[in-house]
């Protein structure tokens, strides 16, 4: 049984969890088409990140009773490939943090420190 259709079962038939797809983004608002319709819906991250999904991607839509969250997106198949364990935070260009599982931390894009682009050595 899906994880959804549990918390659903459990809360008398109110959707709380679904499935959506981001119709349009900007600043910390998405329209997302979901279950119920096309709702403009804020975007909830861990603390410390920010995002804002791009249009046609899926996302998991939450209910907490007054709004409705986007609280993620998939991320497609073998776009990122990690193993287990690592982290990468990446944009839609070419640019990324990775930090693997053997403790290396690879950095691809031009790199600024307080205003100030860094030379690869």
């Amino acid at each position: 049984m899906r994880l959804s259709e549990r918390i659903n079962r459990k809360n008398t038939g109110k959707t709380i969890c679904s499935a959506g797809s981001i119709r349009t983004s900007a600043d910390r608002r998405v329209a997302a088409q979901e279950v119920n319709g096309t709702r403009q819906l804020s975007v909830v991250a861990p603390a410390g990140v920010a995002y804002i999904p791009k249009a046609r991607e899926d996302a998991v839509v939450l209910s907490n009773g007054n709004e409705q969250l986007c609280i993620g997106v998939k991320m497609p198949a073998g776009e990122r490939e990690l193993k287990p364990g690592e982290v990468m935070l990446f944009s839609t260009g070419t640019s990324y943090i990775h930090l693997t599982a053997d403790g290396r931390i690879n950095i691809c894009g031009e790199v600024y420190i307080n205003g100030v682009r860094q030379e690869a050595e």
